[in-house]
Formats: structure tokens, C-alpha cells, sequence
């Protein structure tokens, strides 16, 4: 049974990259029930997989688009005891026209919410993707939040440090949520010259915040504000040769007169696999690297392709150390997350292939290529083997989630989910795979009914992780 409703957005005649393929927006709302299996789910896998990412409408996609602007669009499948039981598609409005993230999706304090950085709050979700509004913990995050807290397995409670995108802030802000929803510690963190802080990172006693030479441009800024905007000033950060490279590290729960700066590698991290607390009193984290971004191409993370580096940050005084740990071009990483903030081994990723940055014949250098997905792969970062599995011609996937086996014993016991895009039919599969042996063949195949555009984050949402909460009441 499936029922569809229209959205406003229209077929996109710009010659961006990012509007184009399973880049483009998808025109609207779909509900589709009793979705074929090709293999057997796990049972076990009792839930929802939830993906978002950037659905623009068409007063969206004007020459300054950007590839991470746009309004957001959740994409939601439940399983149940092996069976797929729909899939929803809905575009994320919150109280207000511009509440709409577009970046994460996650569960915290029995509420799913969508994240955005930058400025925007959260906007919590009810389980059956139908009704939505924003929620800003009491007013603790009407200025903005992340979408890229760390949550503690052991406490429960979530790490945030959050950016605002405007000319006149001067500081980040630190943000402890508690296991309830409940903000129970802000810190402001004085910097300079609007630093893009994408993701962070956190131990089982610090967190370690990213500040990098990619900055808010007062010129994008003034185009956009003049409505003549250049191509990607709709995300108006940019490579800045003048910003330091650096890391600051301060206890959990602690306020700017605690933290302490490290040079680092100059370079941007969009995402941080995981970081811990070593013996000595450094700081170990694995992040995925880039030379440059914003800096040649100005629509996506195009500038050059990623790698994964180990970063070593000192515990008293002294500079970043790196060492890059594969020469495998990688993206997304995810960690089993029972171990967040605490030693790891293994890490699972969506490759990006060599073509990844291909220019389309109509797009001008200076103006931006294209970001492809590939397959995906395992990392151990005890031995330094990668391993793939390739989802075969024309077909590429992003971020992989894991999700633990019960009982399981073993850091990689359990299942990968990720969306696969298949060029060939132009509709997506989700996909589930053993954890511990990606090259075997797809445990199960979810058949979507429709492509599901290439867009950032998400997660695999367990029954218990929500309960079994009226779909009619949103939780305050």
C-alpha cells in the first residue's frame, strides 16, 4: 500500500552538481508499507533506520546553492521481527519556516531529533515521521545546536559544541545534555573569526574541541546579503589562510578557564571516528582529514580527497602528532558505540572512489565537482587492513551504521546498515551486512520504493531506544 504527497519542489535546471543524479531533491512524501526482502533480516533488528539530508525546494537551488544547504528531508524504514514494515520520506518542519536540520538524526532522552549546526535547534519527531516541532530543551538551545553531539555510553549524557553562523559571534558554546533531555551545563568558548566546528571529540574524562582554518566569509556573507550570490554562498564558510590549526582540550563539564590549546596539522576534519584517553595522559583520536576544503571548489568538500589520520594530542604542552593510517580514501566513519570515548579498534566507512572529485563537463573548475559515494569498508586500526564490500556496478553507499548483536561479545559482533543507491535503476536498497566480514554477501536486501538522495547522517533507532510512545504525542 503506499500514498504519496506532493511537496513544492521542482526539477532543478542548474548546471550545480549537487542538484543533480541522487543529488537532486526527490518531489515528494511518500508512505509505502509491506516492503519486499530480498535474504532474511535479522530479527533482532527491532527499529527504525532513519537517514536525512538536504531536500531543497526550488527557491533553494539559485546559483549560490550549496550542496549542505537546503531544507531538510528524514528518510525512515521499520523493521520488525524480519519484516520491513514501511518507508517514509518527510520533509523535517519545526515551529518555524526555517526550522528545518538537515544534517543528523538520532534518539536522545526518548525523542528523535534532527540536528543542524550552525544556528538551528533541534526538531523532535514523533515515530511515525508524521508530526514534528521544535524543540530547544527549555530554551537552553533556541541559539543553535550541533549535528554532531557525542552521548557518553556509560552516563548518558550528550557533549555538544556548537558554532553560530554569524558575523558577530565570538565564541563557541560547550553544552551537556543530560540522559533525560535536561541542558544542565553551557560554557562559552572565546575564538576568533567564526570557525566552522563540524564535529568534535570525547573521552571518558575530556572533550576536544576542532578549531581549524575554515571560517565564516564576511564577502560570501555581503553577496548573500545584496542577493548576489557566487556559486556555494548559500554555505557562506570558506578556507582561511590567516586561521590557526588548532585543538582545545578541556575536562568534561569544564568552562574556557580550563581549556588548553594545541597546534595541529593544518588541515579540516569534517567528521572524528572516536578518541580516547591513553596511558600517558594524551589524547588519541582518529580523524578524517582533508588538506583543504572551501578553499578551490566552493559548492561541496571537493577541493581533494580525505584521509584517515591518527591524531596524538600531548598531555600537557607540544603540538598535534599525525599519523596517516590508510592510504584508502574514506568518508562517514562510524564505531561500534558502546565504545565511544573509549579505546577501539575497528572502524566502518563509505570509500570514496578515485572519480570522486570528477569535474561534469558543464561545471567550471573554479565553481565545484562532485562528491561520490563508493563501496564501503572496514578498518582495523590494530593491524591497518581495510577491507570493502563492493555493492557491484553503478551502485555506491555512504555512511554505514552499526548495530550491536544482543549478547554479542565482540567489538564487531553484529550488523551494518547503509543505503545503496543503484545507478543502474535509480532507486535505493537497504542493505544489511555481517559487521564482522563485510566482503560476505548482503545478509538482506531492503527494495526501497524510490532513490533516497545522497545526504549526510543518521541512525539505527531501536524500539527501546523510543519505547512504544504514542505516535499522537510528542514528548516535551
Amino acid at each position: 500500500m503506499a500514498t504519496a504527497t506532493r511537496s513544492d519542489n521542482l526539477s532543478p535546471g542548474s548546471d550545480n552538481p549537487y542538484l543533480k543524479g541522487n543529488y537532486a531533491p526527490v518531489p515528494d512524501e511518500l508512505s509505502v508499507s509491506g516492503l519486499p526482502v530480498t535474504g532474511a533480516l535479522p530479527r533482532a533488528l527491532n527499529g527504525r533506520f532513519l537517514r536525512i539530508g538536504p531536500n531543497p525546494a526550488a527557491y533553494e537551488t539559485g546559483v549560490g546553492h550549496h550542496w549542505f544547504a537546503g531544507r531538510g528531508m528524514v528518510h525512515g524504514v521499520r523493521l520488525r521481527d524480519g519484516r520491513a514494515e514501511w518507508y517514509r520520506n518527510r520533509v523535517v518542519r519545526g515551529d518555524a519556516p526555517e526550522d528545518s536540520p538537515n544534517t543528523n538524526v538520532l534518539a536522545h532522552g526518548g525523542r528523535l531529533l534532527a540536528l543542524v549546526e550552525g544556528g538551528g535547534a533541534p526538531v523532535s519527531i514523533t515515530p511515525d515521521l508524521n508530526r514534528m516541532r521544535t524543540w530547544d530543551s527549555d530554551g537552553a538551545l533556541r541559539s543553535g545546536f550541533t549535528a554532531h553531539p557525542k552521548t557518553d555510553p556509560v552516563t548518558g549524557e550528550m557533549h555538544a559544541v556548537n558554532y553560530l553562523i554569524d558575523p558577530a559571534s565570538e565564541h563557541l558554546r560547550y553544552v551537556v545534555v543530560d540522559a533525560a533531555g535536561t541542558t544542565t551545563h553551557t560554557a562559552d568558548l572565546p575564538v576568533s573569526g567564526v570557525p566552522m566546528v563540524h564535529d568534535m571529540a570525547m573521552t571518558a574524562t575530556r572533550v576536544v574541541v576542532l578549531d581549524l582554518p575554515v571560517t565564516l566569509s564576511s564577502a560570501a556573507v555581503g553577496r548573500l546579503a545584496a542577493g548576489t550570490p557566487q556559486p556555494g554562498d548559500a554555505h557562506p564558510m570558506r578556507w582561511d589562510e590567516e586561521h590557526p590549526s588548532r585543538v582545545g582540550v578541556l575536562p568534561r563539564g569544564g568552562t574556557a578557564a580550563d581549556i588548553r590549546w594545541f597546534d595541529a596539522p593544518r588541515c579540516y576534519v569534517f567528521h572524528v571516528l572516536n578518541a580516547y584517553d591513553a596511558h600517558d595522559g594524551s589524547i588519541v583520536m582518529d580523524v578524517v582529514r582533508y588538506d583543504t576544503v572551501f578553499r578551490d571548489r566552493f559548492r561541496g568538500p571537493a577541493d581533494a580527497l580525505p584521509a584517515l589520520a591518527r591524531w596524538t594530542v600531548p598531555p600537557h604542552r607540544g603540538a598535534v602528532s599525525e599519523q596517516i593510517m590508510s592510504d584508502r580514501s574514506i568518508e562517514w566513519p562510524r564505531i561500534n558505540q558502546a565504545l565511544t570515548g573509549r579505546s577501539h579498534r575497528y572502524g566502518w566507512f563509505g570509500g570514496i572512489g578515485p572519480e570522486s572529485l570528477r569535474l561534469s563537463d558543464d561545471v567550471d573548475r573554479d565553481s565545484g565537482g562532485s562528491f561520490e559515494p563508493g563501496p564501503l569498508v572496514k578498518f582495523d586500526t590494530v593491524t591497518g587492513e581495510a577491507t570493502a564490500h563492493h555493492f557491484g556496478a553503478g551502485r555506491v553507499t555512504q555512511e554505514p551504521v552499526f548495530v550491536a548483536r544482543p549478547g554479542g561479545g565482540e567489538e564487531d559482533d553484529g550488523w551494518i546498515l547503509s543505503v545503496v543507491h543503484d545507478g543502474n535503476t535509480d532507486r535505493s536498497e537497504l542493505v544489511v551486512l555481517d559487521a564482522a566480514d563485510v566482503t560476505a554477501a548482503p545478509l538482506a536486501r531492503v527494495h526501497l520504493p524510490r532513490r533516497v538522495p545522497f545526504g549526510f547522517h543518521g541512525n539505527w533507532i531501536s524500539d527501546d531506544e523510543i519505547g512504544t510512545r504514542s505516535p499522537a504525542v510528542l514528548p516535551t
